[in-house]
């Protein structure tokens, strides 16, 4: 048998010699976690050689030979890896007819052959006994793990500067009374400057991880005039009297111009943030504006325009969003005019006149039930409130003028349960649609939009088995359309093939459909192969009940609890016009799961719990209206 000692295996002996010197060497097999080598002598280190090039061999041995089907080994990659982190997985998928030990102890297969289990590494050398028995045929494998913390950060060498940085990074506008924040990475123990020689100072060790970090800040002043320019950073020794400067990567802008900047939103739905904070679904957001609405941009970052709401609130706004408007133009301000309250007898209309489109947010309250819509730079001058009769929805609606600059607009409705609404405008008219509660609470009178979510090139995650989260989306979303079908309910398909949809032209899809109740299937993953169970998600606070109840029907599948999510992010939740719930039904990332998973006759269980779910929450829905309407006839 021929060997041939590459590349990685040499470096990977030398790292492990590179240990041995620097620390006790700690062999120790897992999870039993008990040595069986330590030293510091020459011997030790002679030996220490002889284990390094044991092992490899003895991998690579073993793997050369391993094309066996029955054991695929995923995690660890590598026969031989160095690693940063206490926790690894051991995972993949092997003969489920057979079993599988890790240093002795079992490791479950599932029956799709599937198999995971943590790693709890100790620092230094971590020996992996692999054992996979069919029958009286034994496989054996060997790998090796070097955990290794990640080596702290070094102070700049020599006198240098090592970077120059505006926080938070990227191309930045800024007013009279912003500050210019900077961090520098330079040589430690000297004078820093930057801009108009503003004082840098060095932040403690102990605090920045290392010496050498300066920070700095200055506020901008009316009279500076800087235009898309980067900001010098200087370092001085003044022993030697040596100079160094650098300039930043990114671009500054200060807005110091006579009059206002201003801009209008673009697209139908352009979303508003609180602020720059995001994650994999994107920042949190205060809602969405209708097309050509009018915001007063107060700064950039990055591609987000800050823009003023009123005196104490402002919002970022993705820069492709917004278009901003040349010459001058006034601060968006608008006095209110008269109201009409009326009904098309299928939704019910809040419209009041302004001059010009004024941005807007909106929030909703319980006990009692009540839209709250702010309209900033807004000032009241409506005397009159016309309430039609035959509302179907609203049982009353009056403002507030909260502040100098902000309009609010309450609109109380009937019914306990909130089924809807949607703010626009009709020229410079502000109107808001509510939608009443379904006259009768059951599903053979509901219109239940259904989402397999992915679809086409977007495939979602992928299990061990190589099974693709959008085919399993899609085979339980078809099981819910006929569970929904056989239950009465009108049933409209996101998708009812395999076939590219992106979520924001689903979503407007969707509301063109005007569905009763929107339901999204996904798959869950997650980096760790320990994580599983079910999960519901919505995102306004109203539409929790629906939610609730579709998990409460899940958990009684035995999946694990993974918990009732509010506040998410998730475009198909982020509407007010129906109520909407994500599920996650499982992880596809868990072999427990994924094995439930694989199962049609599971999809089907899916189906029926998600059923139950929405006529559980239609009772209850049912049962409050009941019980306000009794306490309607008895106040009357």
């Amino acid at each position: 048998m021929n060997m041939i000692l590459n590349l990685d295996n040499f470096t990977f002996i030398c790292k492990i010699i590179a240990l041995h010197i620097k620390v006790k060497l700690s062999v120790s097999p897992l999870p039993l976690g008990s040595n069986y080598y330590r030293g510091n002598t020459p011997k030790s280190l002679f030996f220490a050689v002889f284990m390094a090039v044991t092992m490899v061999l003895s991998s690579s041995f073993v793997s050369m030979g391993q094309q066996h089907p029955r054991l695929k080994i995923v995690s660890p990659a590598a026969d031989s890896s160095m690693i940063d982190t206490s926790i690894a997985y051991f995972r993949g998928v092997a003969d489920p007819s057979g079993m599988l030990f890790l240093n002795g102890t079992e490791v479950k297969i599932y029956r799709t052959g599937v198999f995971a289990a943590p790693l709890y590494l100790q620092n230094g050398i971590n020996e992996l006994e692999i054992c996979h028995v069919v029958d009286t045929d034994t496989l054996r494998k060997r790998m090796v793990m070097v955990h290794e913390k990640p080596a702290p950060p070094q102070p700049t060498a020599g006198f240098a500067i090592e970077y120059a940085r505006i926080l938070p990074g990227g191309e930045l506008w800024l007013q009279p009374g912003d500050h210019l924040q900077v961090e520098m990475k330079a040589t430690p123990g000297m004078q820093a400057y930057f801009y108009k020689d503003i004082p840098l100072y060095e932040v403690d060790a102990s605090e920045a991880g290392v010496a050498g970090i300066y920070r700095g800040e200055y506020t901008v002043q009316p009279s500076d005039t800087l235009a898309n320019k980067r900001i010098p950073f200087y370092l001085r020794d003044n022993a030697t009297k040596k100079n160094v400067t650098l300039d930043s990567r990114e671009q500054v802008t200060f807005l110091t111009q006579h009059h206002t900047l201003t801009g209008l939103t673009t697209g139908d739905q352009a979303p508003l943030f609180y602020g720059l904070g995001t994650d994999r679904l994107g920042g949190a957001r205060m809602g969405h504006l209708d097309n050509g609405v009018k915001l007063e941009v107060t700064g950039k970052w990055q591609d987000m325009y800050r823009v003023r709401l009123s005196e104490q609130m402002q919002a970022y706004i993705p820069a492709n969003n917004l278009r901003l408007q040349k010459g001058v133009h006034f601060r968006p301000h608008s006095i209110t005019g008269s109201w009409a309250v009326y009904t098309d007898t299928v939704n019910d209309y809040v419209a009041i006149g302004l001059n010009e489109r004024l941005p807007y947010t909106s929030i909703q309250q319980q006990d009692p039930t009540r839209i709250v819509v702010d309209v900033y730079g807004a000032v009241s001058n409506s005397n009159w409130i016309t309430q039609k009769d035959g509302l179907l929805a609203i049982q009353n609606v009056w403002y507030e003028q909260v502040s100098k600059d902000i309009f609010r607009i309450y609109i109380e409705l009937k019914e306990k349960q909130l089924w809807g609404y949607e703010i626009g405008y009709e020229g410079s008219r502000l109107v808001i649609r509510v939608k009443p509660q379904p006259p009768v609470l059951d599903l053979r009178q509901l219109t239940v939009a259904v989402d397999a979510g992915h679809g086409g090139s977007n495939r979602g995650a992928m299990g061990m088995t190589g099974v693709l989260e959008k085919d399993l989306n899609l085979s339980m979303a078809l099981k819910l359309k006929k569970a929904l079908d056989r239950a009465g309910a009108s049933v409209i398909m996101t998708r009812e093939t395999d076939k590219p949809f992106n979520n924001g032209e689903r979503l407007k899809w969707i509301k063109q459909q005007n569905p009763d109740i929107l339901v999204s299937i996904h798959c869950n993953a997650s980096g760790n192969p320990m994580v599983q169970g079910a999960s519901t998600y919505y995102r306004h606070q109203p539409y929790r009940p629906v939610s609730q109840h579709i998990y409460a029907e899940m958990r009684k599948l035995g999946l694990a609890d993974f918990g009732n999510v509010g506040g998410f992010n998730f475009t198909l939740n982020s509407p007010t016009e129906f109520p909407s719930v994500l599920v996650e039904v499982a992880f596809l990332s868990n072999p427990e799961d994924e094995e439930r998973l694989l199962d049609t006759k599971f999809h089907d269980e899916v189906a029926g719990s998600i059923v139950a779910g929405l006529q559980r929450f239609l009772r209850e829905v049912d049962q409050l209206s009941a019980v306000s309407y009794r306490k309607s006839a008895i106040g009357n």
